[in-house]
């Protein structure tokens, strides 16, 4: 597993052989990988103003808006990382004629929030993939080797 820093004090861990990059365009960490069209979207947001967090309900609400309506909601406490609140839904797209099914995660808390989607059309392989979320953990701790990790 290679331990990737993400913006806004977020890591994750994600197998040796999948691929992480940067979109600077969306502001979206991006991990694949090689020979599937599994991938997950991480998108983390850090909202204050004058040195004080947005409150939890603002985070909130700014995921949910996310959501398409046709979503799911799923039971999420497996995910729960210490001091943030979870909630998981579920969805399917069709994108070029193909079923797409989509797993969205958000983590928020006051002046936080990590939205987290996983896409792929093999619904198996997604829910594999909730393997890999729960290594998603709020700033880089040292591991090991001394190293905090690959910055995206």
């Amino acid at each position: 597993m290679k331990t990737y820093k993400l913006p806004c004090d977020w890591q994750i861990s994600i197998p040796d052989n999948w691929q992480g990059e940067y979109d600077k365009d969306d502001g979206q960490c991006v991990f694949y990988p090689d020979n599937s069209d599994l991938t997950i979207r991480i998108t983390p947001f850090h909202a204050e103003r004058d040195g004080v967090p947005a409150p939890i309900e603002v985070m909130e609400n700014a995921y949910i808006r996310t959501i398409p309506m046709s979503a799911k909601l799923r039971d999420a406490h497996l995910l729960n990382p210490d001091g943030f609140t979870v909630r998981m839904y579920e969805g399917t797209l069709l994108e070029e004629g193909k079923r797409v099914y989509v797993i969205y995660i958000g983590y928020y808390s006051a002046g936080e929030l990590l939205s987290i989607n996983v896409y792929g059309t093999n619904k198996t392989e997604c829910e594999q993939a909730l393997n890999i979320i729960k290594t998603v953990k709020m700033r880089c701790f040292e591991n090991e080797k001394g190293d905090r990790g690959e910055t995206i």
